[in-house]
């Protein structure tokens, strides 16, 4: 017999045994599955990971669009694997948000009904909606705006504990509507405000006569040079505009936090629909104005000092990005090292910020 025929008998023989056999790798392979589950009990801590989230939405794109405008919620399956062998499928509901995006983008953002998710959470028993930032139209430019506005939250979250925390996702959306057409783009999720209360042991204020003597001078006086370092006109704090409020504890009624979100107004962000208001005095987003309340120049002293002390953290954080474009890296850096030059001089900083004070 040929030496290549014993070769080949041999072959089978082998195959047969690797196949045939329970423990074998085949057979090992063919019974690993990815689990699906009901009901998650887990110590997942959704915002404190920095890894991007990868999540699939199955939904009628077409009638989300045209139905944005209603306030309505609209069903959504909702897919997400929480790790190898493991996996979130559900029947969700989703809704647009937001004022101009709701009316300007093709994918608005979205509150995400989460109450039939069943992650059993310690930080997520409260939480009944979660808000989800999108690209809101498909040109690269839009991906950038929401990389550079998550940057924004990522800022503040150096500088203040009581800030929204984020956390990035790259979404896939399959248009149900249109043969399961399926594109991605950039999102991220923000801390439910229940959540923050709750990791802050502060309670949420809803009341809308806040005045000065209702908030602590000094989390204004950082929010504003906050807003005023990334470029930022569209918020109010005593109008409660783009600003969220909680009551520490130890401080009563005499010391609520303001806690401010939605940036894609700013001069970081530099989007292209965005306008400054005409009451405000500039011509470009790129501008600052600082809209805090007005001080003696000594009590500017320690939020100046504060935020200047965060300059390499908030630096260094635009610069380990990766996912943002070096052109528009440069763009963030520079414009922060705008500001961190301009704080070297507090006096004149200072100066800049008592001219246009509320």
């Amino acid at each position: 017999m040929p030496a290549s025929s014993h070769i080949y008998r041999l072959f089978l023989l082998i195959l047969s045994i690797l196949l045939l056999s329970p423990g074998s790798l085949f057979s090992q392979t063919e019974v690993e599955h990815v689990r699906q589950v009901d009901t998650i009990e887990t110590s997942l801590d959704l915002f404190g990971e920095t890894k991007p989230m990868h999540i699939t939405l199955s939904l009628d794109l077409k009638k989300y669009q045209r139905e944005k405008y209603k306030g309505k919620y609209m069903p959504v399956h909702f897919h997400y694997y929480l790790n190898d062998t493991l996996q979130i499928d559900k029947e969700l509901q989703l809704k647009a948000r937001g004022n101009f995006r709701r009316t300007h983008c093709s994918l608005a953002p979205f509150w995400l009904d989460v109450r039939n998710v069943d992650l059993k959470s310690d930080d997520m028993q409260d939480v009944k909606r979660i808000k989800i930032v999108t690209h809101c139209k498909g040109s690269q430019a839009y991906e950038e705006y929401v990389l550079k506005e998550y940057l924004c939250y990522k800022i503040y979250n150096i500088i203040s504990p009581v800030s929204f925390r984020v956390r990035l996702v790259r979404m896939t959306y399959v248009d149900t509507g249109r043969n399961n057409k399926v594109t991605e783009g950039w999102a991220f999720m923000i801390e439910p405000e229940e959540m923050l209360a709750q990791r802050m042991n502060a309670n949420v204020v809803k009341r809308d006569d806040l005045t000065t003597s209702l908030l602590r001078p000094w989390e204004i006086d950082i929010l504003a040079l906050f807003q005023y370092m990334i470029g930022n006109v569209d918020y109010s704090v005593y109008g409660r505009q783009n600003m969220k409020f909680l009551g520490l504890p130890g401080y009563g009624t005499a010391g609520y936090t303001p806690v401010p979100y939605d940036f894609d107004y700013t001069g970081l962000v530099d989007a292209y629909y965005a306008e400054p208001s005409e009451y405000v005095g500039i011509k470009s987003v790129r501008e600052r104005v600082y809209l805090g309340p007005c001080r003696e120049a000594e009590a500017y002293l320690a939020a100046v000092e504060h935020i200047k002390q965060c300059r390499e953290e908030i630096i260094q954080l635009v610069k380990d990005f990766e996912f943002l474009n070096q052109k528009d890296k440069k763009s963030v850096i520079d414009y922060l090292e705008q500001y961190f030059d301009l704080s070297e001089n507090p006096k004149y900083l200072i100066s800049f910020m008592q001219r246009t004070c509320i």
